[in-house]
């Protein structure tokens, strides 16, 4: 079996410079690094659940497109918990501690951070 060992990604230093919470810090140095590395497999899980959900954007406005995504980051419980577990799932047992302290607001940043990534790369394409 061939290793397919990724290397978690560090964010530019300026990025990390003047964090205030401890919150902000783990996005920072353990949620955007995790989310930058899982790219492609959290955009193909996306694109899957777009398949299997019969939902076309390409026949939809960029507005429409951003709402439909918007929502299924919202409104389908299920998807949300996968997300999460493809994040969670790299974690140190440091780290995982760290989360289980404000699980609910770490929760909250990779849902945005996941949608914000997949809206830039699907809809406006950048």
């Amino acid at each position: 079996m061939i290793e397919n060992q990724k290397i978690r990604p560090e964010l530019p230093k300026k990025i990390l410079k003047g964090i205030s919470t401890p919150a902000e810090d783990f996005q920072n140095k353990v949620l955007r690094p995790i989310i930058k590395m899982q790219s492609d497999l959290l955009l193909a899980h996306l694109q899957n659940k777009l398949l299997t959900s019969k939902i076309d954007l390409s026949k939809l406005s960029k507005g429409k497109q951003e709402t439909t995504l918007t929502g299924i980051f919202t409104n389908d419980q299920a998807f949300k918990r996968e997300i999460m577990g493809m994040v969670i799932g790299h974690f140190t047992l440091e780290e995982y501690g760290a989360y289980l302290e404000m699980s609910k607001e770490f929760n909250r940043r990779i849902t945005q951070i996941v949608l914000n990534r997949c809206v830039d790369l699907i809809v406006t394409k950048k």
